[in-house]
Formats: structure tokens, sequence, C-alpha cells
């Protein structure tokens, strides 16, 4: 099967591109020996189906991070048979560089010249034809937001894999075409190896730049180093002074300008984008955090009342599906009320308890919909922004924010996207503090406890947990900035994404890929879970585990004055596996009255077990995720111990200010 691979800078529109072009025919998987997540899909058209493969958003080849070493490991080791570079209409020079070393490896390369609506908008008119001319690629405008263009698009792909385009060499000048000659004369002997597999030229640009990875490939080949290196050093000292990275990125920058020349007519001046408009509001120093906290506390009411409905709904099917195997089994059996091990067990372990996990899918659907809104609007990378100045105060950048935030939807992706991050020890920090977010696994706990006990101000009780976790990461990231993380700080350089209105076709692609993997969880992980946790409540284990957690919470009373039954501790111990077990637990342990059994411990306690619950052990797959992104058990080991003790502390802290203030 032909593969492409869609490559351009974070935010233009690449992945609405991607869900166009793919439809509901993806996957999410991580690249070969490593955490970094790539989007595949098929493509079908004209009688023929095309792999696609949806890289990392990158700025360049060049590679300060891991998101842009993989990417650019992928195109020359995988060797796509079409690059497609998605440029953003309305900031044409910035996305040209990546364009510009995309042509230096000779690649067949197409571009897809997308967000054309925002460039007129912002006043710049673009003669894309000249443009193509000027590169000697072809060019295919599209609106991707409003699908426009896609069609051909995909017709444009369909032909250049049959006709392939070789980009004209990119034409150095001054000291850097002195310098090529030399180090292709110095690697001559070896040219017919490296031909085979890499782009010469390429490779002697990339010495110049000192870039390992070039290094590697001259190792692998056969190459002598030592004296290769030794002649490479002295070029950089003579001709650039030891600063020949930057020189190169200069000249690629002049050779994007040379290609920009009298293509774009700048009306700027005449107009105001409606992006401006709205960035001049959202990132207000004074309003852009009450907004987003008004923003988030509108998508939690919005999750309670349409989603309680649904809720009901299959609360009240899943109990009359366990009388319906009630039923089934005394016709089997003939034993007159259809009780025995067997029927037990699959009303207990699998209606009860995933059952109870499950009943809670329509809060999860409407905010995987809303968080999806948010991010194709822009409005995620408008947070990273005004949370800057904040967190540059603890020694982040608003970098790390768009990890914090994705770990609202999971904290196993949001702790790989940390990759971007270039400074190691914010990158650290980030993966620490990353378990603090309420991942969407949470959120059904949430919805049970606030539902139960603060019926009227569940929203709110909701949106503070979110507050409260961003709180604490945020406390804890300047302490291990302080301390285990000292470093250098980094200044934050972010692209803010224009405004965009998001489609229905990506909103629901998005929603559907995190439904699909809830129904993969919760059809292997969550049901052997239940299945073992019905196991031991029948043998009687569970509830002597139970009783020793719930132990460990002796200072923790209900409002009838006695201590947290055991079904709570044993709920709190299953949560290790995934959070949503709790709900399967407490489902399992508590059925019919579960609600009734929550509502009961009173607000105190209630609120005391959510921030636990929120603060405490990451689940499995989370501290298996932290162990391969740090390469050390040490860290992961850590994270357990920490975030327990963390959540312990505030759990009693919460329990005590809540009891007194309401008096229970």
């Amino acid at each position: 099967m032909t593969r492409i691979a869609l490559v351009g800078n974070p935010n233009v529109g690449k992945s609405v591109i991607f869900n166009a072009l793919t439809g509901l025919n993806q996957t999410i998987a991580n690249f070969p020996g490593c955490t970094v997540e790539k989007k595949e899909g098929g493509m079908k058209h004209e009688d023929r189906t095309i792999e696609v493969i949806d890289l990392p958003g990158i700025y360049s080849l060049t590679p300060h991070s891991i998101d842009e070493e993989i990417s650019r490991e992928y195109i020359i080791e995988e060797n796509p048979d079409l690059i497609v570079a998605v440029l953003d209409a309305s900031n044409l020079e910035r996305n040209l560089y990546l364009t510009a070393q995309l042509m230096e490896l000779g690649v067949n390369l197409l571009i897809a010249l997308n967000m054309m609506d925002l460039a007129e908008g912002k006043g710049l008119e673009i003669d894309v034809e000249k443009l193509s001319d000027n590169l000697e690629i072809p060019i295919i405008e599209t609106i991707a937001a409003k699908e426009i263009g896609l069609d051909d698009l995909k017709s444009a792909i369909c032909h250049y894999l049959d006709n392939p385009i070789e980009p004209k060499p990119i034409k150095w000048s001054g000291i850097i075409a002195e310098c090529v000659p030399t180090i292709l004369e110095e690697i001559a002997p070896y040219s017919s190896r490296i031909e085979k597999k890499y782009p010469i030229n390429w490779l002697a640009i990339s010495l110049l730049e000192e870039d390992e990875f070039a290094w590697r490939i001259l190792r692998d080949i056969g190459v002598p180093q030592d004296e290769l290196k030794d002649k490479i050093s002295k070029l950089i000292t003579e001709k650039f002074d030891g600063e020949s990275s930057l020189a190169i990125v200069d000249a690629r920058y002049d050779i994007v300008k040379d290609f920009l020349k009298n293509i774009i007519t700048d009306y700027r001046g005449k107009k105001w984008a409606l992006t401006d408009m709205l960035d001049e509001v959202l990132t207000n120093r004074f309003l852009g955090i009450p907004i987003f906290l008004a923003v988030m506390w509108g998508v939690f009411q919005l999750t309670f009342v349409v989603g309680q409905p649904l809720v009901d709904l299959l609360v009240l099917a899943f109990d009359k599906l366990g009388d319906l195997v009630y039923i089934i089994s005394n016709l089997v059996d003939g034993a007159g009320n259809g009780i025995n091990p067997i029927s037990d067990f699959i009303v207990g372990a699998v209606i009860d308890g995933v059952g109870s996990v499950v009943s809670f899918l329509p809060y999860l659907v409407i905010l995987f919909i809303a968080l999806a809104i948010l991010e194709d609007t822009g409005y995620l990378s408008r947070v990273a922004f005004i949370m800057d100045k904040f967190m540059s105060r603890i020694g982040l950048d608003g970098h790390s924010m768009i990890p914090m935030l994705l770990g609202f939807g999971c904290n196993v992706p949001a702790i790989m996207a940390t990759r971007s991050i270039k400074n190691e020890q914010d990158r650290k920090t980030t993966i620490m503090i990353n378990s603090f977010m309420s991942c969407s696994a949470r959120l059904p706990v949430y919805i049970l406890f606030a539902g139960a006990i603060f019926p009227a101000f569940a929203g709110v009780v909701t949106l503070s947990l979110y507050v409260i976790g961003i709180l604490i990461g945020i406390i804890f990231a300047w302490i291990f900035r302080k301390s285990i993380f000292r470093g250098e700080k980094t200044s934050l350089i972010i692209e803010l994404q224009p405004f965009t209105r998001p489609t229905f076709k990506g909103v629901l692609i998005k929603m559907w890929n995190q439904t699909k993997e809830f129904f993969k969880k919760a059809s292997t992980l969550i049901l052997a879970s239940m299945m073992v946790i019905y196991l031991l409540n029948e043998s009687g284990i569970m509830e002597y585990v139970g009783r020793l957690v719930a132990q460990a919470f002796w200072w923790m009373k209900t409002t009838s004055g006695s201590s947290i039954s055991w079904e709570f501790g044993a709920a709190l111990l299953s949560g290790l596996v995934a959070k949503e077990v709790i709900i399967g637990t407490l489902g399992a342990l508590l059925s019919p009255t579960l609600v009734g059994a929550i509502s009961a411990i009173g607000p105190a306690a209630g609120f005391g077990l959510l921030v636990f619950i929120l603060l405490y052990v990451p689940c499995i797959a989370t501290l298996a995720v932290i162990k391969k992104e740090t390469n050390s058990w040490k860290w992961m080991m850590f994270s357990l111990i920490f975030t327990t003790i963390i959540a312990y502390a505030f759990s009693a802290a919460a329990y005590f200010l809540v009891k007194v203030i309401v008096g229970i």
C-alpha cells in the first residue's frame, strides 16, 4: 500500500485535513520504540486505498524537541511515497521554512495551502500560481475547516503518487555555498553508499549544522569520523565564528524570502481581523483567566444538565438487563428465581460492575465534544498564552500548560505531549505534576459523588476539583523547579492559532476516537478488574483489604458519626488499576443502594474523598508512561509515593475545612 505523510507546523489545520482524508478509518498508535503519538488512517479515492500518516506538528527538521526528531527520522528512514506539506496561508514565511528543509531532502512533495480564508480575513492576498512557479512544487488551495479544496487535494495526492515531483535543489550562497563542496569532497569516497538512501547535499548541510543524526548516518555507513570532524569543526570556527547553525537558519529564511518576492499583497493596515478582536478580550491579563474558568464551568454544567437524563436511561436499562439475566437463568435451570453462582457473577461483576461505569458514558461524550470544540477553535492555545506570565514565576512556561490541559482528557497522552517541551527540567517537572490534572476517567466519579452529595452545586464542586488539581500542580512545579529540577527558565514562543470554526465531522471523529478508547478499556481492563473484584468479594478478601484502607481514614466521619465503610476503602484500592474502576467497585459492592450510600457519608467526608481521588496514585498506564518517558523506575516510584502522600494530606485538609464550614 502506498503511504503519504502529512507534515506541518502546529496549528495549521493538519489534523482537520487528516480527518477529512481518512474519516473514521483511523487509529492512534505510538512510533516504534517511543511513546510519541502518531495517527494512521486509510484514504480511499479513485479506486485506490492510501495509508495516511499524520506526523506531530513541528517547526523544523533540525530537531530541538523529541517531536521534531521523530518526525525527521520518519521522513528520512521510512521514506513515504509522498509528503503533503500543510501550510498556514496567513503565516507563509514561518511555514515555508519547514518546506525549504523538505525540499533539501528531495522528497516527492505536494503543498496544501490551508486557511486561505484567514489570510484573506487578515488582509493578505497571495499569488498562489506564482508561488508554485517559484517553488516548482504543485500547490492546492484549501479551507479545511469548511471542507473547501479537499476533493482537489485527494485527486492531487493520487496524481502525484503516480507522477512524483522532484523539488529543485536549494541554491545556497555566500560562505555556505563555499563550504558545502569542501564537505562533499571529504565524503565523496562513500557517496555511492550514502546516496542509496540519503540526499548527499542535505547530509553536507546537516554536518555543517553539527546535527548528531547526520553523524550517526556516517557512522552506520562506515565513514571514519575523527579526521572529518576535525575538518568540519575547523570550517565552522574559521568561516562562521562557531555559529554555523544560526548562519544556516538565516540563510534559509533568505531563501524563503526569495520564494515570496512579489507573492503577497498586504492590506493589513486597512483591516482588523475578528481573531485580533477576540484576542483583545480572551488574552487580556485581567479577563483571560476568569473567562477560562467561566468556560469550564459552562462545560461541566452542560455535562450535568444534558447528560443526566441519558445516564438515568442507561441505569434503568442495566437494571432491566440484570432482571432479564435472572429470568433467563430461571428458564434454564427452573430454580424459581434464577439465582445461582453463574447468574450472580454475570449480574454482580458485569452488569452492576461494568454497567455502573458504562452508564456514565453520556457525561464523557459531552465532555469529549466540548474539549474537541475548544481545541479546534484555537482557544486552548490562548489558555497557554495567558498562563505563561503566571507560570514563568514558578520556573515553567506556557508550553507546560498545554500537556496540563490535555490531562483533562487522559494523563497518558498528556505526558507524551511533554516531548514538545525543549527544556529537560521543564519537561520532567511537567511529567511529575501531570497526575494532578483531572483525567476524564475521574469525571464519572466526581459526577456520582457530587450529584449524590451536592445536587444543587454539582457543577461548581466538579469545577473546583479541576481548579484544585491545577493549583496543586503549579505549587509543586514551583517547589520542584527550586529543588530537584533546578535549571534555567525558558521563554515561551508560541504562535496563537487563528480562531477557526470547528467542523461537525472533525469534532465527531475526535469524540469517537476517545469514546472508542473508553469502550476498549471497559471491555478489557475494567471488565477483567470487575471479575477479579467480584471473586475477591465473594471470598471475603475484598472486605478485609477494604477495611485496612478505610482504617487509614480513621479521622474521616460520615454524617452519622461513623467511619467510612470498607466498600469505599476497597474502591480506592481498585482505583489504582483505573479510576473508572472505583465506580464499578462501588456499583458491585453497594448496588442497588449506590447513590443513597454515597449521599449518607455527607459533604465533609464526600469532598475529602473526592480530593483524595483527584490527587492520589495515577493509574497503572500513567505510571508505565512516566517510567518510559523518564527512562527511570526511580521517577515512577517517586510519583506513586509522592502523589499518595499529597493526596492524603490535602484530603484531610479538605475534610476538616468543609466540616468547619458546613458543620457535617
